[in-house]
Order: C-alpha cells, then sequence, then structure tokens
C-alpha cells in the first residue's frame, strides 16, 4: 500500500478515536495494530507524513515513532469532519 493511502487511513483512524472518546495520543503499538502487515519503517514513514502536514507531531524513540500526537490542526480537522 502506498505510504500516502497508509497516513490516510492512519489519520482517519486517529479522527474516529478522538471523536470518540477525545483521545488525541497514540503509541506505536496502535498503528502496529492498524498495520499488522506493514513494516515499522513504512508506518513511521507515513506518520512523518503526516507530520509534514502538521496534522500530528511525533516523540521519536528507538528508531520509529515512538508516541503520535494529534496537533491543533488534526484536531480542527478532526472537529470539521464530525
Amino acid at each position: 500500500m502506498e505510504i500516502q493511502k497508509l497516513a490516510n487511513k492512519a489519520f482517519q483512524a486517529m479522527v474516529t478515536s478522538y471523536s470518540k472518546s477525545n483521545k488525541d495520543c497514540f503509541d506505536f503499538d496502535y498503528f502496529r495494530n492498524i498495520f499488522p502487515d506493514v513494516s515499522d519503517d513504512t508506518i513511521t514513514k507515513c506518520l512523518y507524513l503526516l507530520s509534514d502536514s502538521d496534522l500530528v507531531t511525533i516523540q521519536p524513540g528507538d528508531g520509529i515513532a515512538y508516541m503520535t500526537f494529534l496537533s491543533e490542526k488534526g484536531i480542527q480537522s478532526c472537529q470539521e469532519r464530525v
């Protein structure tokens, strides 16, 4: 699956979670569960793509996007989708 499609799917999952429970931070295992057949490197690249669009901020660790947080812009985007 291409990285942009993965990024869109990851963002949609975060938006859904935020809309249901106001959860705005996601550990790497959250994304591993969404993409069980995708490498850690590819998941990290898709999350950094979202970061480049200012939709999330990332706390790196051990070569992966250890924690991912919806940014203010990302949360605003969530609220516009509801």
